[in-house]
Formats: structure tokens, C-alpha cells, sequence
């Protein structure tokens, strides 16, 4: 802490006479405050009053408190016409009607602020007295009355405060001018949608917050005020506000879940696609949904929260896209479409049960969505590509849950593998490996009879392999993680440890993710599900896992070799 002691002393022509002291307390951050008088020196008869007005600088944005006082009982002073924001005032100084002989007394200002600096001035006061005494009883050094007590200031210290739908704010404030009296504080916000309340205050000092709360849901940016009356005893009385800026809520809006591009339907058939009102809580969808579509088709709509489900009910003669446009109000008034459209692939002859399905280039693939070699149907509602190793290899993925069949659409000319997956929503409930390619797998067996007569029939190729021949980056297939059904691409060259590069259906290179798995209790059972729902994740085993380094278990009694049943 600095401290600085001036002493200064100005000499007047004509005998007036302005004699001045200051004691500044400094902190390391902060620069010098200064008091500056309008008046070198006040003069005044006995019960007369007379205005000092004061200007103090350097005050660097801090809450000011203004304390006035007299070195003399007969001399009065208090505060008038403050401007807290200018740091201007005025002393008014009145001298008693008992004041009989001439007298020279001094009136001080004592400011301080909230960073803790402190200065103190004074001004010369010469009074003439009135000869004989006044009437009036004034004994020295009796207690303030009402009248005597300076003006209260309230000041908050964030001058732009700003909240979002659902928050609380705490706005700081100080009040100022209190001179040792009890206040009452009542904070107020000008809008019965939010609450307001008095925080953390500091009693001794009368610094505080203000704990404002804004509604969950605020449909446009708006401003509110909230004021500070803060009152005592002595009939002193104010009242500040602060303005408020309030953020709007994130508009609504509508995703359909899993993103389908197109789905597949038969003549006179349906499909049920799921959407996502994003943004809607707390608030809550009201009434049903409209939902317009294209010429002959109809719609069952129902709403579950934020979720809007559709049953698309096909004509007997469906064309190759249907026009969706979806409208809703939540209970705030808030209105959100939906505008979008889906390509529609007819459903033609269902393979049979498989997780792998061998199709030439340039047909298309209708899959019976079943757990693998099942009869257990799936409940889904859109299918969507998971990874191509060729660009445009799969002209398109669709699905239809109320069907229970995923159709996939391949390109001319174009050879390679591709994972498909039936969604519910966002989540992956299936997904099957589609082997795109010319080669007959029944032509070029290979034969081997073990020691006890079984006779095992083999192909010439790897999985996934466009070729068989000899040291040729065609003939290495796909990879496996040690017992699940869906593969990865393997290397893009013989000697290269480069993966296969992925694609998604727009032709957008993509990466294998690797996580490590988490640990369940169950020690199997989620961690299967969990590789079911990402085909495209190569899961690795958490150090906690060692010496059982698995993906699917941390117990060793729980793990198969034997889990392809090889």
C-alpha cells in the first residue's frame, strides 16, 4: 500500500485564504484519486447555508462512497445533488444561529471506493457571527437527526449484464452513503416471468448480489430492468435499476432420425420414419402435428415428447420421390416446419437370412432384416450406409421397418465391399457385409478330406477378395476382430500397412474408429450389444482388462475361441 501526504497551501489575493490537506491510500493497480473544490474558501453569516460543489477524478470506474464532516459542532454539512455517474456534488454547509462571534472552521469530504483507495480534503469555512447568539439550543456533538445524513448511492458493477432462457445471474452491486445506519434491501425485476432475489450481501460494507432467474423458455430477445430499493430509519430512500439483456431460446427446429436419403416401400404398402423436434424442452409439443405429402399418399402421425412419429401409407401406384412437409407448435406459441423429400426404391424379391450377401454390380438387393441367420425380426425404421470401399459403389440404402426389409441399390460396372445397416432412429440395430463382385462362389472349390472322412469345401479367395490371384492387392479381403460378424477393410497393398480407404453414400472419405471398450458388470452381454450398434468401431481392452485382453470380457472363464464356431 502507497500512501501519500500532501500538504498544499494556496495564497489568494484579498486575504482569501483556501488551505487543503489529502491522504490518499493507493493500491498497486489503481492511480490516484483527487478531490477538486469549485470554491477556494466559503464564506457565511450565522443560520445562513451555502453550497460547496466538488468534482472527484481518477475514480477509474469504481462504487464511490461520499462521507462529509465538520470540524466544528456549530458547522452542519451533508450531501446534496450527487451524480454518482459524473462523481460530482455538492457539500451544502450551514452555519447555526448561535454562532455569536466570528469563527474559522474547516469541512471535510472523505471519499472511498471499492478497490479500496481512500482520500480526504478539506475547505476553509469563515462564519460571521451575529453579534448577540440566536435561540437556538444547539449543544455540540449531539447525535445526526434525520436531515443530517448524506444521500444514499447504489451502484452495480456490471453495466451490460446479460442471461440465457433457464439461467440465474448474479449482478454485484455496492450501496453507498450509509454512515453507520441498518438498510433495508429489496431487489425487484419488472417482469413476473423471472424471479429475483437477494444473494451473498456483505451487511458491514453493503455489497452484495442480485440472483436473477430467467424462464426456461424465452421466445425472443427481450430486456428486463431490475432495481434495488435499499431504505433505512432516518427516511432515506433509493431506488437504482440495471437493464438486463435476455437471450432468446435456440429456435426449434426438426431432424429426421437416422437420416435416411431414401426408403423402400411396395404398392399400396407403408414405412414409418421417426423426427426429432431439437430445442422444444421444457416446452411441449401441442395438438397433432400437420404433415403434407405427395398426391395419393396418406399419413398416421403421433408425438411422444419431442419425438414425431409418421406412417407413410404408399398408393397403389408410387412414383420415385415423396414430397414431406411437417408443421408443430409448442406451448409457447413457437412454430417450426419441416420441409424435405425421399427417394422411394420399390420393394422387389427378399434374399434369404444372411450377414453376408454375395450381388453382382448393378443389381439391386433386397435384404429380409433378421438377426443373421434368424427368424427374429428386427424393429427398425430407416437403413443407411455404414462404409464403401469403393466411391459409388451403393447408389442407395433403403429400409422398411413395417416390411422388414433393407434394399440396397449397387452401380454398374463397380466391384467391392460395403456394411449396411438397419437403423431405429439414429441407433444401429443391424448391419450385414455386401460382397459386390462377378466371382461365382460355387466355381473353383477346393476340397479337403480330414483323417475321419469329412470332406470341408472352401472358396479360392478371402472374404471380400475381387480376386484370387497371387500377390495381387485384389486378393486380400477383408478384416475380422476376433468373433464379430462385421468386417474391415483390410490393407491397400500387399506390403502397406495403409488401411482400405473407407467412403460414406456421398462419396466422403471416412475412418475406422478406435475406442476402448468400457467395462459392465454383465462382462459380456452389453459389450455384444455395444459392437452390434458400431460396426464401424475396432474395440481394444482397458488396461484394468490385463492379462485378459479381450473385447467382448474381462473374465477369462467367459472367453470362446470358438466364437465363429470354427
Amino acid at each position: 500500500m502507497k500512501r501519500i501526504l500532501n500538504l498544499i497551501a494556496l495564497i489568494v489575493t484579498g486575504a482569501v485564504t483556501l488551505s487543503s490537506c489529502t491522504y490518499n491510500e493507493l493500491t498497486d493497480s489503481y492511480g490516484e484519486l483527487n478531490i477538486i473544490f469549485d470554491t477556494e474558501k466559503v464564506s457565511l453569516n450565522a443560520g445562513e447555508s451555502i453550497e460547496v460543489p466538488f468534482t472527484v477524478t481518477g475514480t477509474d470506474g469504481a462504487a464511490l462512497d461520499f462521507e462529509p464532516s465538520s470540524d466544528n459542532s456549530k458547522i452542519k454539512c451533508k450531501l446534496s445533488k450527487i451524480d454518482y455517474d459524473n462523481a460530482q456534488g455538492v457539500i451544502l454547509v450551514s452555519a447555526s444561529k448561535t454562532i455569536s462571534s466570528d469563527l474559522e472552521a474547516q469541512v471535510f469530504l472523505k471519499v472511498s471506493d471499492s478497490h479500496h483507495r481512500k482520500l480526504s480534503r478539506f475547505v476553509d469555512v469563515s462564519v460571521t457571527g451575529n453579534g448577540g447568539g440566536g435561540s437556538e439550543d444547539e449543544p455540540g456533538g449531539g447525535e445526526k437527526g434525520d436531515d443530517d445524513y448524506g444521500d444514499l448511492g447504489i451502484f452495480f458493477d456490471n453495466s451490460a449484464p446479460t442471461i440465457n432462457p433457464g439461467q440465474t445471474l448474479e449482478i454485484p452491486f455496492t450501496v453507498t452513503g450509509s454512515e453507520g445506519a441498518t438498510l433495508e434491501l429489496v431487489p425487484s425485476v419488472d417482469n413476473s416471468d423471472y424471479s429475483c432475489a437477494l444473494g451473498k450481501v456483505d451487511y458491514v460494507n453493503y455489497q452484495g448480489t442480485i440472483k436473477l432467474t430467467a424462464p426456461e423458455v424465452i421466445t425472443e430477445e427481450t430486456t428486463v430492468k431490475v432495481s434495488l430499493t435499499a431504505s433505512d430509519t432516518h427516511k432515506r430512500s433509493l431506488t437504482k435499476s440495471v437493464s438486463v439483456k435476455v437471450k432468446a431460446s435456440e429456435p426449434l427446429s426438426i431432424t429426421v432420425l437416422g437420416e435416411p436419403n431414401s426408403m423402400a416401400v411396395k404398392a399400396g404398402g407403408s414405412f414409418t420414419l421417426s423426427y426429432k423436434v431439437l430445442n422444444l424442452a421444457p416446452a411441449k409439443i401441442t395438438g397433432t402435428p400437420t404433415v403434407e405429402v405427395s398426391s395419393g399418399w396418406s399419413t398416421e402421425v403421433s408425438v411422444s415428447e419431442d419425438i414425431i412419429k409418421v406412417k407413410y401409407n404408399a398408393p397403389a401406384s408410387i412414383g420415385q420421390t415423396l414430397e414431406i412437409k411437417i408443421s408443430a407448435t409448442d406451448d409457447h406459441n413457437r412454430k417450426v416446419e419441416y420441409s424435405g423429400s425421399i427417394f422411394i426404391v420399390e420393394i422387389t424379391t427378399t434374399a434369404g437370412a444372411a450377414n453376408c450377401h454375395i450381388v453382382k454390380p448393378g443389381s439391386t438387393l433386397t435384404i429380409k432384416a433378421v438377426k443373421g441367420n434368424s427368424t427374429t425380426a428386427l424393429e427398425f425404421d430407416n437403413a443407411s450406409l455404414v462404409w464403401q470401399d469403393a466411391i459409388g459403389l451403393v447408389s442407395s440404402v433403403s429400409g422398411n421397418g413395417n416390411e422388414g426389409v433393407v434394399v440396397v441399390k449397387l452401380a454398374d460396372g463397380k466391384e467391392g465391399n460395403a456394411v449396411i445397416a438397419a437403423r431405429d432412429g439414429d441407433r444401429i440395430v443391424w448391419s450385414w457385409h455386401v460382397w459386390v463382385t462377378d466371382y461365382n462362389p460355387e466355381a473353383d472349390i477346393f476340397e479337403w478330406t480330414d483323417a475321419n472322412g469329412n470332406t470341408y469345401r472352401y472358396m479360392d479367395r478371402n472374404l471380400g477378395a475381387l480376386s484370387a490371384q497371387k500377390y495381387s492387392k485384389d486378393a486380400l479381403g477383408l478384416m475380422y476382430q476376433w468373433g464379430r460378424k462385421d468386417p474391415f477393410p483390410g490393407s491397400d497393398d500387399v506390403e502397406s500397412q495403409i488401411q482400405k480407404r473407407m467412403y460414406d453414400i456421398n462419396g466422403n472419405q471416412i475412418y475406422m474408429k478406435i475406442e476402448e471398450r468400457p467395462t459392465y458388470n454383465d462382462n459380456t452381454s452389453t459389450n455384444l450389444q455395444l459392437a452390434i450398434e458400431h460396426p464401424d468401431v475396432f474395440y481394444g481392452a482397458p488396461s484394468s482388462a490385463w492379462p485378459v485382453v479381450d473385447w467382448l470380457t474381462d473374465k477369462a472363464s467367459l472367453q470362446n475361441n470358438d466364437l465363429w464356431g470354427g
